[in-house]
């Protein structure tokens, strides 16, 4: 009896035990139920909110996808990776692709037409919610921004970048590429990254033009030589939380190192546009000091203010927060002088590749401008047809944006079906520009795809270097005017070649498209009489 009676008193306590364990778990686990119970609901109820935009999804071709996800995982990849996904997603499902990223619902569309109605179209006027990450560098400005803040800005910018500003610049231009040209003489025969120099050409290029500093102002501006040097990077930290769905959760991406990468560039950005705002203030009260008519509303274009910088135009407008005026005034610098310096590095690297295109247009350039090491003029560049053709198909091979995406605010039909208000689309500008239903040979470096008579035959929206619609590039005929004055100085003078061949070339997809080795070739002098 001592014996069961003990065996008893045992189980009890251990009964005892275990209900309080029980009870201690619960209480320790109560917050995790708690926070799991809530996801649950917010879930079930985003679900019911957007069920009319799910059920539409639901009934398009596209990968499927996870819970929370949505098809996130598949763009965890290498950045050379990206290119391969997205054809392979293209080619699986059709003109019409759905996928999601975390709970915003997109569709890739590679059908021209309906590009074309969707980039012109007033119910998509707001760029996507990827777009944010940019915007976390940039402000929610120019290149970043929409709404109507973003036509406000931009309408402001605008005259610096009409055809009238530009031939203005010409001046600027040449002088830079002069000092160009002499650091270029210094460089033995022997391959080397031209990037790297003619990315400081375009970026005092810009500071003397469109941001109105003096030439020794921006030699002496706070980090210029560091930001030039970490932009790249810095692009490819947006487009890496653009695509990689865990870097979205911010507490995730602010333990990170590339946060801390940022942090520090942002410190950069806002030291440099600073000192910039610092100089074109004073300007103009110098201006007003000297009783100088300054035309108040700069957004009017006339001959009062065609002086005026973008950044003037900023500061009189009295549209701007202190903030706005940072981001902006970076905005402005970054948008122009990355891109200019990425074209004209990716044409000479092509002409290095192709010696028979080099050399038809080195005949150009010679019929028009001759021996004579002068400044290249606006009339000249208009007698360069073959110039032209080479700079539209380095556009097409390596656009300067390589996906557009765009929020849809009120339901739009498209050829093949209706994509519903709340979703976004995204028109994969890289894969269109190498579609095989468009064009020959796609991944072939061939000017004359864009004689006129070759470019009569295909569908004039397979083409996009510039974006389509209100919301195109502001830039396009500054840097235009910018990339062939460069080009056609050094090629007048140099022969380039390379080490390696067009057929190991390696690109990336990140905000543009970017040489993986770099832009390497060699200058040889030509022999000129």
């Amino acid at each position: 009896m001592p014996q069961s009676r003990g065996l008893t008193l045992l189980l009890e306590h251990r009964a005892r035990k275990d209900k309080l364990q029980i009870r201690l778990a619960s209480r320790m686990y109560w917050p995790l139920y708690l926070i799991i119970g809530g996801l649950a609901t917010l879930w079930f109820v985003w679900r019911y909110k957007h069920r009319r935009m799910i059920e539409i999804a639901q009934k398009l071709p596209g990968p499927p996808s996870i819970p929370l996800i949505g098809n996130g995982h598949q763009f965890i990849c290498k950045p050379e990776e990206l290119i391969i996904v997205i054809k392979k997603m293209i080619e699986d499902y059709g003109d019409v692709v759905t996928f999601w990223l975390g709970p915003n619902l997109n569709f890739i569309l590679s059908k021209p037409n309906d590009i074309k109605i969707l980039l012109s179209s007033s119910k998509t006027s707001v760029k996507g919610p990827q777009y944010k990450y940019m915007a976390d560098v940039l402000g929610g400005g120019i290149l970043s921004g929409s709404g109507p803040q973003w036509r406000k800005h931009r309408k402001i910018a605008a005259p610096n970048y009409g055809k009238r500003a530009i031939e203005s610049y010409n001046n600027v231009f040449n002088k830079e590429v002069d000092l160009l040209l002499d650091k270029l003489r210094a460089m033995p025969e022997k391959p080397f990254d031209i990037y790297t120099l003619i990315v400081r050409c375009t970026s005092y290029s810009v500071c003397q033009t469109l941001m109105g500093v003096t030439k020794e102002q921006t030699s002496k501006l706070p980090h210029i030589e560091e930001i030039i040097d970490k932009t790249p990077q810095h692009y490819d930290i947006v487009f890496d939380r653009m695509t990689k769905w865990y870097l979205q959760i911010d507490p995730v991406f602010w333990m990170s190192k590339i946060y801390q990468q940022q942090k520090h560039f942002l410190k950069l950005i806002s030291e440099f546009s600073l000192e910039i705002l610092k100089h074109r203030i004073n300007r103009l009260k110098t201006l007003e000091d000297h009783n100088k008519k300054i035309l108040l509303d700069p957004d009017q274009d006339s001959v009062i203010n065609t002086e005026l910088s973008v950044i003037d135009r900023f500061i009189l407008s009295k549209e701007f927060t202190h903030n706005d005026l940072i981001s902006e005034t970076f905005t402005i610098f970054t948008s122009s002088q990355e891109a200019s310096a990425k074209i004209s590095s990716f044409i000479l690297l092509m002409m290095a590749y192709h010696p028979k295109c080099q050399e038809k247009l080195y005949a150009e350039i010679k019929r028009v401008i001759g021996d004579e090491d002068r400044a290249v003029s606006n009339d000249d560049l208009k007698q360069m047809p073959y110039l032209e053709m080479i700079l539209k198909e380095v556009l097409r091979l390596f656009p300067i944006g390589v996906m557009l995406q765009r929020t849809i605010h009120e339901d739009i039909n498209i050829s093949t079906c209706t994509l519903p208000s709340g979703c976004s689309f995204v028109v994969p500008i890289f894969h269109l520009h190498r579609d095989s239903r468009f064009w020959d040979r796609p991944n072939s470096f061939d000017p004359e795809r864009f004689t006129p008579e070759n470019i009569k035959k295909r569908n004039p929206n397979c083409y996009l270097p510039f974006s389509l619609g209100p919301m195109d590039c502001l830039g396009r005929y500054f840097g235009t005017k910018l990339v062939k004055t460069i080009c056609v100085r050094i090629l007048r003078e140099f022969a380039v070649s390379s080490p390696g061949t067009y057929d190991d070339m390696r690109v990336i997809m990140a905000i543009s498209v970017a040489s993986i080795n770099g832009y390497p070739v060699c200058l040889h002098p030509r022999k000129l009489k």
